[in-house]
């Protein structure tokens, strides 16, 4: 009888490691699909289904101020006020201003900084709104006073309207410079530093380091001039003592120049002619004349005027005989 041969032993289910790892590949490939996307997600692209988005449409990530895209007030003196929802609003260090922002200054000055290299300063009585702010560039509208623009940085552009000019630094390059407008819609501007390029009607100037020039309303400017040496301020001074109630007081400063008189505004032509008025009071009165020429250097000049009284003289009546018996 011959003995049976032993039982072969099962085949080797094959088939199992290849299916596990067919399907640790899959596991990671879906992870990669995932996982691959950038950090935050965004909103799924127009194809996607509310279902790959998750159930519903996420709000976009909140992104804070970028610095570029600011100015920040750095100093203030005296006034300054912010336009926000139609209420004027007191500026202090420290606060931040952006686009749109409309900026003022009375008995005051404020210096605001755009980044590490740009700045500009207001003076007394002027009113800007900031126009645009980007990256590397900022616009200002000068709507009236006197503003001095710093740039520092090579790249960096700032460019102020004014009326119907336009003033930047030009070709991106570091420049300090000075835009003045008044009431009546002249424009000045100085250099002191780097270049500018100065526009009106249609003309463009290149006003470099220790020239000025300016532009009548609606006129192209006029060829630019060096800086005088000294401030120009001459004052035709009222004579002797004074009976009315308003006293005149006129002079002549440089073309572009800013005079007060007792700290009030005064009124300037094109030449540089200035004249005020003053209210006068019996005895003396302290008149002082003030000026910042195009350059933002500035000199008075001080009088004492006095007044005599125009009131009748007291009378009393004194009994005389006039003829005699």
């Amino acid at each position: 009888m011959s003995t049976p041969a032993p039982p072969r032993p099962p085949a080797r289910p094959r088939w199992v490691l290849p299916a596990f790892g067919g399907v640790v590949v899959a596991a990671l490939a879906l992870g990669a699909l995932r996982f691959s996307r950038p950090v935050g997600g965004g909103m799924p692209g127009p194809s996607a289904t509310p279902a790959a988005a998750g159930g519903g449409v996420s709000a976009p990530p909140f992104q804070p101020q970028v610095e570029s895209r600011i100015f920040q007030v750095a100093e203030t003196s005296g006034r300054v006020e912010v336009m926000r929802g139609g209420v004027w609003t007191l500026v202090k260090p420290g606060d931040v201003l952006t686009q749109d922002d409309v900026v003022r200054t009375t008995l005051g000055r404020a210096l605001l900084k755009r980044g590490p290299a740009t700045e500009i300063e207001l003076r007394d009585r002027v009113e800007i709104r900031l126009d645009s702010i980007s990256g590397d560039s900022a616009s200002v509208d000068l709507r009236r006073g006197k503003l001095l623009a710093h740039v520092g940085r090579t790249g960096d552009n700032v460019a102020i309207t004014a009326a119907h000019t336009r003033t930047a630094n030009l070709d991106a390059q570091p420049a300090r410079f000075i835009v003045t407008a008044d009431e009546h819609g002249r424009v000045a501007v100085a250099t002191t530093e780097g270049a500018t390029r100065f526009e009106a009607a249609g003309r463009a100037v290149t006003v470099t380091a220790g020239h000025e020039t300016r532009a009548e309303p609606g006129a192209p400017p006029r060829d630019p001039e060096k800086i005088a040496e000294d401030v120009l301020l001459t004052v035709a001074w009222p004579s002797g003592e004074r009976h009315e109630e308003k006293l005149p007081i006129t002079g002549k400063v440089g073309p572009g120049s800013l005079v007060r008189v007792n700290g009030a505004p005064a009124s300037i032509d094109d030449a540089g002619h200035f004249a005020a008025s003053i209210a006068m009071h019996t005895g003396p009165n302290p008149v002082e004349v003030e000026v910042e020429d195009v350059a933002g250097r500035s000199k008075s000049e001080r009088r004492e005027i006095k007044k005599i009284a125009t009131r009748p003289p007291d009378l009393s009546p004194v009994p005389v005989e006039l003829w005699k018996k």
